[in-house]
């Protein structure tokens, strides 16, 4: 049986006021990676009311799913590539993965997530972030790959260059919509986790289930 998404092809649903009002920005944010929820009222009110039209349009006209996901009682959803595609938009100019640096950064933030699960807000500020690769329970990981060694201390120059990758992750993640930044390039780093960075869990999903393992195959900083 063929997929039921695949028989629409009547997009009259694209000139209903609302999603005319919200679809460009929409359709902008979705092909940019971005992951929407609700605190983006207007265009997540359209995935909410239109996801199935959008889901066939999208899978037509761009070989790619959109996704409707949960997390911490939370809907969001992304686009994503289908198993046996790639879609349209996999050359290196629309699409990358993740970077090391990223990498290690979201998975970071995942486990904080976790550790704040029942606050409200989810904030970090660098200080937090400090105390992860200082006294977490990860702390050797996130030192061999930041520091490429392990000590007692570091300077304070290593602290800033730190910082400034974090910074340099965190402003993509805010771009995915993974977080919402609080503070400008040139303050101490301040944002919110949101409920999407559980995409990360599906992302590494089989890395996750031996962490310390994982994190051995990411190079450290200077060797990247």
């Amino acid at each position: 049986m063929e997929n039921e998404h695949e028989e629409i092809t009547d997009y009259t649903f694209l000139k209903e006021n609302a999603v005319e009002k919200y679809f460009a920005d929409l359709n902008i944010k979705l092909l940019s990676g971005r992951h929407i929820q609700n605190n983006e009222f207007g265009i997540f009110s359209v995935l909410e009311d239109y996801y199935e039209p959008l889901k066939g349009f999208y899978q037509q006209l761009y070989k790619l799913d959109l996704v409707k996901d949960q997390f911490d009682q939370a809907v969001y959803y992304y686009l994503n590539f289908f198993d046996t595609s790639k879609g349209k938009l996999s050359d290196q100019s629309r699409y990358r993965t993740l970077t090391e640096m990223q990498t290690i950064t979201g998975l970071m933030l995942l486990d904080m997530y976790y550790t704040k699960y029942f606050d409200e807000v989810k904030v970090i500020q660098w200080i937090d972030i400090q105390y992860e690769i200082k006294d977490g329970d990860h702390k050797a990981n996130y030192q061999r790959i930041l520091f490429s060694e392990i000590r007692e201390s570091y300077t304070e120059n290593e602290w800033m260059q730190a910082e400034k990758k974090f910074k340099d992750a965190i402003n993509s993640f805010d771009k995915l919509g993974w977080v919402n930044r609080h503070s400008g390039a040139q303050e101490e780093l301040k944002f919110e986790i949101n409920p999407c960075i559980h995409r990360i869990a599906r992302l590494y999903e089989k890395e996750l289930e031996d962490f310390d393992a994982f994190a051995l195959t990411i190079k450290p900083e200077e060797e990247i």
